[in-house]
């Protein structure tokens, strides 16, 4: 008998060994610092470009996202590293796909040039034709613009 409770408590004992993703601070509407066991880490969300924190609507993209995954269970599906070094992936809080959230808000662009996920470009369409969020504005500008704007005196100011 203690041969076969044997394997299977040691299989108990690695899965608690394991501890779940923590999220330890929301930076912007599209980024967080994550920390999983002993490694911590910052995670850019795929599929989106949130508002930069001075841009109109930043603040409540960053409000938004940390009401989701603040004080929840969190996963992280890892997709690799940008040009940027950064790490890419999507985060789920207590199972909702975050930048699917953000977007359906009006808290994000679907950042079409590097994502294939259609359904994101209808929940756009809809924050969009509802005037949710950063929709609100007659002519937003999207933060790759902004940045491109404005990035060298913003970064200053930091």
């Amino acid at each position: 008998m203690i041969k076969v409770w044997l394997p299977v408590s040691l299989l108990i004992a690695s899965v608690y060994a394991h501890a779940a993703p923590v999220l330890v601070n929301v930076i912007d509407g599209d980024t967080v610092i994550i920390r999983d066991n002993t490694l911590t880490y910052h995670l850019r969300l795929l599929d989106i470009d949130a508002p930069e924190r001075q841009q109109a609507f930043g603040i409540q993209s960053r409000r938004n996202l940390k009401q989701l995954c603040e004080h929840t269970s969190i996963a992280v599906q890892l997709q690799g590293r940008d040009l940027y070094g950064r790490t890419l992936g999507h985060l789920y809080c207590n199972n909702t796909d975050a930048s699917q959230s953000q977007i359906a808000l009006g808290m994000a662009w679907f950042n079409a040039r590097y994502s294939k996920r259609l359904e994101l470009d209808t929940l756009q369409r809809q924050a969009q034709q509802q005037g949710l969020g950063l929709w609100q504005d007659a002519q937003p500008i999207p933060p790759w613009q902004w940045r491109k704007l404005y990035g060298q005196y913003y970064r200053r100011q930091e």
